[in-house]
């Protein structure tokens, strides 16, 4: 699909193109690499989710913290284990990762699947190296 976006007088071109696909449905596909932003996010970074098909079915294999000004991922948050059930609880799945501060801390919270009403593993940022660890 091809058109343009304004706002005001700045006008940009936009040409979209496929390069990635989910089907959750059924025995479910993936095609290419689906990377899905979360709405989440904090004043420096946001939260994009890699999903892919497993043994064990769809789910969201890794998540990258992405700085906002550098551009760039800066730290790749990798699930697994038995299951795959990282990122696939909510339906709207960019709702799959929230974000909040407690007591002055940055904590991203990621939604797993258990069957049942789900269950959240919460990672704090250690202000030191930059990074988010798995709360304990």
């Amino acid at each position: 699909m091809t058109g343009s976006w304004s706002k005001g007088v700045d006008k940009f071109p936009v040409n979209l193109r496929k390069v990635a696909g989910l089907d959750d449905t059924g025995e479910g596909k993936v095609e290419g690499t689906v990377e899905i932003p979360f709405w989440a996010q904090s004043a420096t970074d946001r939260f994009a989710g890699i999903y892919a098909k497993t043994d064990d079915g769809i789910c969201m294999t890794k998540m990258q913290i992405i700085n906002k000004k550098r551009k760039k991922a800066v730290q790749t948050i990798k699930f697994g284990g038995d299951l795959c059930n990282a990122g696939m609880l909510m339906t709207p799945i960019y709702w799959n990762v929230q974000n909040s501060v407690e007591r002055g801390k940055d904590i991203i919270s990621v939604s797993f699947y258990d069957g049942r009403a789900g269950y959240e593993e919460e990672y704090v940022l250690d202000r030191k190296t930059k990074k988010y660890r798995l709360k304990k």
